[in-house]
């Protein structure tokens, strides 16, 4: 692994500064993986432009955190799948439904087991998923649409995840906190 640097909004270079003064305004503080991501500003602000359009989708905040923790694991991304565990945490999602995601376990509920599952397969299949699965989330209650919402959800992790494992970054204190908050 290089030795990649986590910039600050004032360390960061021309074009990043900014965008990580957005990133510290939105979460109190500046994520590790996106200090790191901020020596490219190009790649930082595609990142939370990605970040914005899925946060826009048709998806519940809960439906978002599952798909972004369910690619984490998929993708063996430690950094990702704390921070994911404590953002769904946030968003409302249930301990029960987090535990059998990180386990790769069965969800209680038929929809949300849908869309894990479709997640899991796209990640894993590199999106060449069979149409049985993607007619078992289209008959829980999902749209077609909702299939390319999936899809942006996996690009943004697979960004991310990549870029972590690139780097090797240690998930914030906050992020863990967050995690093991019950």
């Amino acid at each position: 692994m290089g030795d990649f640097t986590q910039h600050t909004d004032i360390t960061a270079p021309k074009g990043s500064a900014e965008v990580l003064a957005k990133v510290k305004a939105r979460y109190g503080f500046i994520p590790n993986l996106g200090a790191t991501i901020a020596e490219s500003p190009v790649a930082l602000d595609a990142l939370l432009n990605l970040i914005a359009a899925f946060e826009s989708t048709s998806l519940t905040p809960q439906e978002q955190q599952l798909v972004l923790l369910t690619a984490s694991v998929s993708n063996d991304c430690n950094y990702c799948r704390t921070v994911h565990v404590g953002l769904g945490r946030q968003a409302g999602i249930d301990a029960a439904t987090i535990n059998a995601t990180l386990d790769a376990g069965p969800l209680e509920s038929r929809k949300l087991n849908a869309l894990r599952d479709l997640t899991a397969a796209l990640v894993e299949q590199r999106g060449r998923v069979d149409e049985e699965k993607i007619h078992a989330f289209l008959s829980a209650g999902y749209t077609k649409a909702q299939v390319f919402e999936v899809v942006m959800g996996v690009a943004q992790k697979t960004f991310t995840n990549y870029c972590n494992h690139l780097a090797g970054v240690e998930p914030n204190v906050e992020f863990v906190a967050m995690a093991k908050a019950k």
